[in-house]
């Protein structure tokens, strides 16, 4: 759908205010995403497909570092980033990932960073509950700008005016391969980028479907054997995650009924 200029420039600020997308010039495609939602396999997987994986990765291992601190601040980065979408010269695509589970690492992620918790729920200090969070980023409201991008829903309003594909973090070695196909890329082992150690899922543990909604979890928790994704959900939280992230839902093809991913 074609819009005016102007229209389209904002909306281009809109999307790439908070998280600037992943571009270089001699690079085919423009590649969103948002925190949360596979970002570090993404970008590892795209540095390697440029020739900056190993680079990043000296520079610090956690290679969102090399991301912030060297290859966004090329100069006028952004504004070229801009003006290709404004040009529409190169295809696009966004990485996004199941409402129900992101939900979840959100929480982990306040629970672990101290700046998230107290944006969230600053006069906690004793542990948060599932439940809590949910209730706490509802008083707060999840679209971006007004919360953290690791808790804010993912979709953004029009984005699928500039955005032409999507690809489903469940999915992510299957999509990936399709783009290395269809743009003639490197074919590297996804696998290798899907291993991180901040990921929790190796010490997750089926502990009871529901029965961790309301238990505080604290800092410590985090290096303990945890719940899987699903052992968070009682009907009042999964009422509580279709209502905030309604959009994602329905703008991603999430089914708000199947539960079989979590």
């Amino acid at each position: 759908m074609s819009m005016p200029k102007t229209e389209r420039e904002v909306l281009i600020k809109k999307l790439i205010t908070l998280t600037l997308p992943l571009y270089k010039k001699e690079f085919p495609i423009i590649f969103f995403w948002s925190p949360k939602s596979g970002c570090t396999s993404l970008i590892k997987w795209y540095y390697f497909q440029i020739g900056l994986l190993q680079k990043a990765i000296d520079y610090n291992p956690w290679i969102h570092f090399y991301r912030m601190e060297v290859y966004e601040k090329q100069e006028n980065h952004g504004i070229k980033i801009a003006e290709q979408l404004l040009n529409d010269k190169k295809d696009s695509y966004k990485l996004v990932r199941n409402p129900y589970k992101r939900a979840v690492s959100s929480f982990f992620a306040t629970i672990a960073t101290e700046q998230l918790m107290n944006s969230v729920a600053p006069d906690i200090n004793n542990g948060l509950s599932f439940k809590q969070f949910l209730y706490r980023i509802k008083d707060i409201g999840v679209k971006k700008g007004v919360i953290d991008a690791h808790i804010a829903q993912q979709y953004i309003e029009e984005e699928e005016l500039i955005i032409q594909n999507y690809i489903q973090l469940e999915h992510f070695s299957t999509g990936i391969k399709a783009i290395e196909n269809k743009y003639n890329l490197l074919h590297p082992p996804v696998e290798n980028f899907v291993k991180s150690p901040h990921h929790v899922t190796q010490r997750m543990k089926d502990m009871g479907k529901g029965t961790f909604a309301e238990v505080k979890i604290s800092l410590e928790s985090l290096n303990k054997t945890l719940p899987q994704y699903r052992d968070f959900y009682d009907h009042e939280t999964l009422d509580l995650v279709r209502e905030l992230f309604k959009e994602d839902f329905e703008k991603y093809g999430y089914n708000q009924t199947d539960l079989k991913l979590l």
